[in-house]
């Protein structure tokens, strides 16, 4: 049954609901707990549906809070569902238009079930700190999700700074199965360390983020959060667990069931539907305390996954800048800076160039010039003997000298001289020496 109230108040609801009560012949109700919808008017079918079905496992009042165009003149327009049109519970639309769009609690607060909790949900784009919202501050629960929002990952990251006790997000109750399958897959022998893991899904999962944090956290060691191209779809798509044991690894790559496999153990096929917003919704009404495993998730395990999904490459803005600072400083200090190097390399011998000048000798495998000695000649002292100091030993002795201090010769250069006006480097006057001696 739906009842319309154009233009109306709270008052005027109040007294159709206890009317429709009345006629109906209910006694008693059983209502646990108020359920307050904040959404736009265009999309408020799918979480009223959502509601209806959750309300079998949790009795409630489900009120609706729809805003619609804001230059519209201020009114209030209500719907009442009951029976069949609202599941195990009553639903109240209140669509609000021009000012009192911004005034939803003002609207609410007539219309709370007495003693009885309060749960605020934003199915769509959610306040900036959903505690400090006036709907928000009346609620011990407050359930966004960042997957429906325009942009998922900025919504997450308010999250972070935004939490307070009592606030969850459907992207979180989005991974409950995989916890539990991962879970109870750990407590199976053998129980060997986890050494790191990697979590795979779409770019713009919220759920791949969370889930990538909380085996941050649980499992103590390095996680990989890796993005899947556009074509893989939607949500998560595996989990690798490394061990010295066997890998542990979940994949899903249908939405209906998920591929397990253990080490060396065969592979097991296991249901893992994506959960919709009905499943989701209902679990998160079974508690009304706060959720100290999804917030120590927010608080450090999300910093955990972006320390370790950073990875420095080539042509960055850290490299450029270290490259302009060094070519600065070369140019400050007038020499040329030396080109990067793409990867270290053995660099061959170098050879060394042919010494030019006089006196010099290159060097065969050092590559290093060293001056080579000229050859020790003796010349004869004025009023001495000419074939003493051309004699055959003195000669013999300083050529050995000279090639034993000097090294091989260099094929490719002449042979220096060891004495002005000389070629050859033999010892002038030994000719002569050795005539003067045939002739006496």
């Amino acid at each position: 049954m739906i009842i319309d109230l154009p233009s109306t108040n709270s008052s005027k609801i109040n007294r159709a609901l206890v009317d429709l009560r009345e006629k109906g012949g209910s006694i008693t109700l059983g209502r646990v707990l108020t359920l307050v919808i904040i959404t736009d008017e265009s999309a408020a079918e799918d979480p009223i549906a959502a509601a209806n079905a959750a309300s079998f496992e949790h009795p409630c009042r489900v009120i609706v809070v729809a805003r619609g165009a804001r230059r519209a003149s201020p009114r209030m327009d209500a719907q009442i569902r009951v029976g069949g049109d609202a599941g195990a519970s009553e639903v109240v639309v209140l669509r609000l238009y021009g000012s009192l769009v911004d005034h939803g609690a003002s609207v609410v607060v007539p219309l709370l079930l007495a003693d009885a909790p309060v749960v605020a949900w934003w199915p769509g784009d959610a306040p900036e700190v959903p505690a400090d919202d006036p709907i928000g501050e009346l609620a011990q629960r407050r359930i966004t999700d960042a997957a429906a929002a325009k942009r998922p990952g900025a919504q997450l990251t308010k999250r972070i700074a935004s939490y307070r006790p009592g606030d969850t997000d459907l992207s979180w109750t989005r991974i409950t199965r995989w916890r539990g399958l991962l879970a109870s897959t750990m407590d199976q022998p053998p129980h060997d360390k986890v050494t790191s893991a990697s979590v795979s899904g779409a770019a713009d999962s919220p759920s791949a983020d969370l889930l990538a944090a909380w085996l941050a956290v649980a499992l103590k060691c390095p996680v990989k959060r890796i993005k899947s191209p556009a074509k893989s779809g939607p949500g998560l798509h595996s989990v690798i667990l490394s061990r010295r044991a066997g890998d542990i690894s979940m994949v899903r790559p249908q939405t209906i069931t998920a591929e397990l496999r253990v080490g060396n153990q065969p592979a097991r096929h296991v249901a893992l539907p994506r959960r919709g917003l009905r499943d989701c919704l209902a679990e998160e009404l079974r508690r009304l305390d706060a959720d100290d495993v999804y917030s120590e998730v927010l608080s450090k395990g999300l910093a955990l996954v972006a320390k370790h999904s950073e990875a420095p490459k080539a042509g960055t803005p850290a490299t450029t800048t270290t490259s302009r600072t060094t070519a600065t400083k070369a140019r400050a200090t007038g020499t040329k800076a030396a080109p990067a190097k793409a990867a270290p390399t053995k660099a061959a011998p170098a050879k060394a160039a042919p010494a030019k000048a006089a006196g010099t000798k290159a060097a065969g495998t050092n590559g290093k010039p060293r001056a080579r000695r000229a050859r020790a000649v003796k010349v004869p002292a004025p009023g001495t003997v000419a074939s003493e100091a051309a004699s055959p030993e003195n000669t013999a002795s300083s050529n050995g000298a000279a090639s034993a201090t000097a090294g091989p010769a260099d094929p490719a250069e002449a042979p220096v001289s060891g004495s002005a006006g000389s070629k050859t480097g033999r010892v002038p006057g030994r000719r002569r020496a050795a005539r003067s001696a045939s002739t006496s």
